[in-house]
């Protein structure tokens, strides 16, 4: 008696089919495509009024005529909104005609960025303002030397447009305060004119005086610049405005083997050297007639004894009753300061002329004048 109810419990169990089954009604459909199979379109009757039955998804017609291109083009790079995991972000922002690199950085903390996205491009920095936030580069030739920075390598395949010729290009690079607070606008202006042949006069061009070429070159440097300032957070996020700080402590003054005076440039590049000396020429109020950074020379006028002063020293009392109030201007010498490179070190020296050092005095003091005018 007791095996009787066992044996009704499964006899009932095998008469419930599984509904999960196979055959079961919550069966799993995802592979009855593989049994699906080709059969002839729904036929309606003729005398039976009805839409036409087309495809719902319906393949146009590919044409085998292909329309050639006029000329070589090159896509042109998107535009770019990079957002660092601390939430600060690079827009290239646009208005009409205006572009603009926005940075969720202060000016004072862009600016010294600008410079160094210039000195890493081999750009060498003219002339600087940085109370307006304007700096203007020295007419450079990009196409010269094509592992001349990644910003070159960028530009070889985009201009040539409207110049049939080697063209040299200059920058102007103004960093604004942006709309909110620590936000700072990077805008360029650029200027382009044919290369002449040395001892012929070029006409200043005005900005942006090759609309096309000058706004393809606006594209790519700021997409540049974008790209390095994300790169430069992450890498070396502060070393570019620590070197800022005070290039004069990385500024060492010694003697070479001969007992001249040199000053030597450590940790810094001769791009960047080359624009320190001359900045700290122009503060220090040094006389520079002439300069020529491809040979590294600055021409500088002073007096015999190497002393360079930005304001006359006055007469005393006594040379007042009895000397003369028409001064004769002291002559002048023309002195040579060259900067150059070896081994990656950068030393600055003073000469008379190519195969003569200046005196050592001279050298010193003029010397001093530079390392104590480096900022």
């Amino acid at each position: 008696m007791k095996t009787l109810p066992v044996m009704a419990c499964a006899l009932a169990l095998a008469g419930c089919a599984n509904p999960f089954g196979k055959e079961g009604y919550f069966r799993d459909k995802s592979g009855d495509y593989t049994q699906a199979r080709v059969t002839t379109p729904l036929e309606i009757p003729e005398q039976m009024n009805t839409k036409p039955m087309v495809d719902a998804l319906s393949i146009p017609p590919i044409s085998s005529d292909h329309t050639g291109l006029e000329s070589d083009f090159a896509v042109p790079r998107p535009d770019q909104r990079l957002t660092q995991k601390q939430g600060e972000a690079y827009i290239i922002e646009r208005t009409g005609d205006e572009q603009w690199l926005l940075v969720d950085r202060s000016p004072s903390e862009a600016w010294p960025k600008v410079l160094a996205f210039l000195e890493e491009n081999d750009i060498p920095v003219k002339s600087q303002n940085v109370k307006q936030g304007v700096l203007e580069t020295e007419w450079t030739d990009l196409g010269k030397d094509p592992e001349k920075g990644y910003v070159s390598r960028a530009f070889s395949k985009l201009f040539g447009a409207e110049v049939t010729g080697p063209v040299e290009d200059r920058f102007q690079f103004e960093v604004r305060q942006g709309v909110t607070p620590a936000s700072s606008e990077v805008r360029l202006k650029i200027k382009s004119r044919p290369i002449l042949e040395e001892g012929q006069p070029a006409a200043e061009p005005e900005w942006n005086n090759l609309e096309e070429r000058s706004q393809k070159m606006d594209d790519s440097i700021l997409n540049e610049l974008l790209l390095f300032l994300v790169r430069d957070d992450s890498e070396k996020s502060v070393s570019y405005l620590a070197q800022d700080l005070n290039l004069g402590s990385l500024a060492v003054l010694e003697q070479d083997g001969a007992g001249n005076p040199l000053l030597r440039l450590d940790q810094l590049s001769y791009a960047r050297s080359w624009s320190a000396v001359d900045s700290a020429l122009q503060q220090a109020g040094v006389d520079v007639t002439d300069k020529n950074r491809s040979a590294g020379i600055f021409y500088l006028q002073v007096d015999p004894k190497g002393v360079v002063k930005k304001e006359e020293e006055s007469s005393g009392w006594f040379s007042g009753w009895f000397g003369s109030d028409d001064k004769e201007e002291a002559p002048k010498d023309v002195l040579l300061m060259r900067v150059t490179e070896l081994n990656g070190v950068v030393r600055v020296s003073v000469e008379k002329d190519a195969n003569t050092s200046a005196p050592a005095d001279i050298s010193r003091k003029l010397l001093n004048l530079v390392k104590e005018n480096l900022k």
